[in-house]
């Protein structure tokens, strides 16, 4: 019995003639198929005014749902923002910015130290910001504050800073510093005000970005360095007035360690001995 080989049917594609009318039904699952916009509280109430709904309680309930739908929204977007900008300054951290000081300050008896400067800090700093979409600025502001000394009320000249960190997709961040002007006899009350200005522009900047200045570690042993130095000469100070008390006698060595302080008379535990028979040779002496 032979078999006989069909051969499969060619499928026939209908393509409707030009000018023809699609069917209704074909309009109707097209227009089924599209997505809808979701329908707001705000669409209810305007639905609901425009038919004339005079039911205050449902008007009142929708307004709610309303400003409610509305924080929401407000807050998502802020959420949003704020995941842009951690995001993108993740991204500046790795730039790995490290300000150099630059800059040697003299000041006396009050030591020497080296500082960084606030145009290098923006050198550095402000082109890897823009490369993350950050942008930076100040706000400054000048005037007085009042402050109470020895008991009296005085007005300084006080300066007020605010660094604004900002980001290209609407995230923000601030940080206000504040400090009195400064006091170098050699510049004019502007040329002070501006002084500090700069530095707390300089320190806000590097705060808020959180960048370093190099060598921190040795200004910290630095400042350690010179406060154990004034500690020293304090002390060898209060030897060499409690040794002439001594002379006087007793009576007036005792005076002079009682208007001590307690960390004072902690520094010279060790000499008070010494200094006690030093007293009583004195009055030995003067008998």
């Amino acid at each position: 019995m032979n078999a006989i080989a069909q051969e499969a049917s060619p499928v026939l594609e209908l393509q409707p003639l030009p000018g023809a009318q699609v069917p209704a039904l074909q309009q109707t699952a097209a227009v089924a198929l599209q997505p809808r916009a979701a329908v707001t509280p705000a669409d209810l109430l305007q639905v609901a005014m425009e038919a004339g709904d005079k039911d205050i309680e449902r008007l009142e309930r929708l307004m709610q749902m309303n400003l409610r739908y509305r924080e929401l929204q407000q807050q998502e977007i802020k959420r949003a923002e704020e995941i842009a900008f951690e995001a993108a300054f993740v991204g500046f951290t790795g730039e790995n910015i490290i300000v150099p000081k630059t800059k040697h300050v003299d000041r006396g008896r009050g030591g020497s130290f080296a500082q960084a400067e606030f145009d290098v800090a923006c050198n550095l700093i402000k082109p890897a910001l823009a490369k993350h979409g950050f942008g930076i600025r100040h706000k400054e502001e000048f005037g007085s504050k009042t402050e109470t000394r020895n008991g009296e009320e005085v007005r300084t000249p006080w300066v007020w800073v605010v660094c604004i960190l900002t980001h290209r997709a609407g995230g923000r961040d601030e940080l206000a510093l504040d400090g009195p002007a400064d006091t170098q006899s050699v510049n004019s009350p502007t040329q002070n005000a501006q002084s500090t200005c700069t530095y707390l522009k300089r320190q806000s900047m590097l705060a808020i970005t959180g960048t370093p200045t190099g060598g921190e570690d040795d200004e910290a042993k630095h400042a350690r360095q010179q406060k154990g130095e004034a500690e020293s000469e304090h002390g060898e100070e209060l030897r060499a007035a409690g040794r002439a008390a001594a002379l006087e006698g007793m009576k007036k060595l005792t005076a002079w360690w009682g208007s001590l302080t307690d960390t004072d008379r902690a520094e010279l535990s060790k000499d008070f001995g010494d200094m006690r028979k030093a007293a009583r040779r004195a009055d030995g002496e003067a008998q």
